[in-house]
């Protein structure tokens, strides 16, 4: 479990983390901005309520990215890696949902993001690019009642 809020580092320094770099997550408190994380159980992150596409609780431990190291030394946190690397894990998740659901689903770029963020944790943005990227690789059809394996 994470530190008390108070004890940890509200600065880094530079060089002690990257860009994306991969990190333990510990959920401390909600706020209007969004949720306040420990990070590695050292510094104190912030992840903006607008990035985040499921349900958290306090105490939760998961992995977040170090998203960026703002000029006051504070961190931003991103709940998924960059996007390129994202994208290919949602398509991924995209072909065994569809092979496990006859090879149909019922969303397409159409699809209202709050149907998207319940389904697939992830933003509308996210997906209407894996869906593109399947479709481009010819793996699937994007009909007007959602998404078929070709």
């Amino acid at each position: 479990m994470a530190k008390d809020c108070k004890k940890l580092k509200t600065e880094v320094k530079s060089g002690v983390f990257t860009l994306w770099q991969e990190v333990d997550i510990t959920v401390i408190a909600f706020t209007d901005m969004g949720v306040k994380v420990a990070v590695n159980d050292e510094y104190l992150g912030l992840a903006y309520k607008n990035e985040i596409f499921t349900d958290l609780a306090k105490d939760q431990s998961l992995k977040g990215y170090i998203k960026c190291i703002r000029a006051d030394g504070k961190i931003d946190i991103s709940f998924q890696p960059l996007e390129g690397k994202h994208v290919a894990n949602v398509t991924e998740d995209i072909l065994a949902l569809l092979a496990s659901s006859g090879g149909k689903l019922p969303f397409n770029d159409k699809t209202s993001p709050e149907r998207i963020k319940q389904k697939f944790g992830i933003s509308k943005k996210v997906f209407k690019k894996a869906i593109g990227v399947l479709y481009k690789q010819r793996k699937i059809k994007i009909t007007d009642s959602g998404i078929e394996r070709v």
